[in-house]
């Protein structure tokens, strides 16, 4: 079964309804070194704390080692959503008063989402394989058909899945930091990308509102969102 880690106050309503849902939920509170989280092999940590708390409870996990890969699903109060960094650090979230159903949505996705897994100079996630060395990609088995930039971009966001990347940050990552286009050159890739991968791995070059972009197996956008890039 699953093992859930949550970082929340004795009482926690979530670890509650978790715990009633069927979960195996482990409760860790903020007084407890949260650098030492990856001793219990969590396939998820879910994160309820205080108001004012989140960014120095999610500093804390990811400053431990072993947890990078560690999916994090977050309750957010209303202002919180306004914080870009801090949304970049998180798998997924909800917003605090979220139905029992939602919850249990967000949990599942996280838990049965593609892996990427990386064999030399490979990277494979749910079909998709990225031939580094050989700067070529396939899809179910089929060439993708990837200009230069957009192979490098694709291959940048799948090698570090679940992290946000502003537009300037990918510019300087990928273009390089000599570039000096402008930051939409960004979306007009991510746009061409998104056609070239179609449903559903489209939808896992997620747009990040007021963040940028992030690679994010499993995940299932809108139609406007796959259809959109960047229209912040």
């Amino acid at each position: 079964m699953e093992s859930i880690l949550a970082v929340a106050q004795e009482g926690s309503a979530i670890v509650q309804a978790l715990r009633v849902a069927g979960w195996r939920v482990r409760l860790v509170t903020r007084e407890e070194p949260l650098d030492e989280l990856a001793v219990h092999s969590p396939d998820v940590i879910v994160i309820d704390v205080p108001k004012g708390a989140l960014a120095d409870t999610v500093e804390r996990i990811r400053g431990g080692p072993g947890t990078e890969g560690t999916p994090l699903l977050a309750a957010l109060d209303g202002d919180d959503l306004r914080e870009g960094v801090l949304l970049k650090r998180l798998s997924d979230f909800f917003v605090r008063g979220a139905g029992k159903d939602e919850l249990a949505a967000r949990l599942r996705r996280l838990l049965n989402r593609p892996t990427v897994t990386q064999a030399g100079s490979q990277l494979a996630v749910g079909g998709l394989v990225i031939d580094q060395r050989g700067f070529a990609a396939t899809l179910d088995g089929a060439p993708l058909d990837l200009a230069y930039q957009e192979f490098q971009l694709l291959r940048f966001l799948v090698a570090h899945p679940d992290q946000a990347f502003s537009r300037e940050q990918l510019l300087a990552r990928v273009w390089g930091w000599d570039y000096y286009g402008g930051s939409r050159t960004v979306d007009i890739h991510v746009r061409r990308i998104r056609a070239k991968l179609g449903h559903p791995h489209a939808g896992w070059l997620q747009t990040i509102r007021h963040v940028g972009y992030r690679w994010s197996p499993g995940h299932q956008a809108s139609g406007a969102e796959v259809e959109e890039a960047g229209d912040e």
